[in-house]
């Protein structure tokens, strides 16, 4: 596969993740998607914790695709204010996403 990523919800008890390996790179769109099932695959108090930093994440995947996606390797961390580990991942390890 020559594009491969993950988005992840991790915190102190929680690790949950939506993640690509295709021969063609996810678009902005699919990232949306695979954000928005994320989110609903965690509890609601998971998610509503991680309100703004799954806002912020598809924020990102956006303005990737405004900009004709995102190369390897990122790993943008989205962090829960005033929580120590409570976080949205986006992890793009070989090729291109959001497009």
């Amino acid at each position: 596969m020559l594009h491969r990523g993950r988005i992840q919800a991790q915190g102190e008890d929680l690790e949950e993740s939506e993640s690509w390996a295709a021969d063609t790179p996810p678009t902005w769109q699919e990232g949306i998607e695979m954000i928005n099932k994320l989110e609903d695959k965690i509890s609601k108090k998971e998610a509503e914790l991680r309100k703004e930093a799954f806002e912020k994440a598809r924020n990102f995947v956006v303005k990737a695709g405004e900009n004709g996606g995102v190369n390897a390797v990122v790993q943008k961390t989205l962090v829960v204010k005033d929580t120590k580990e409570e976080r949205v991942d986006i992890e793009v390890r070989k090729g291109k996403a959001f497009i």
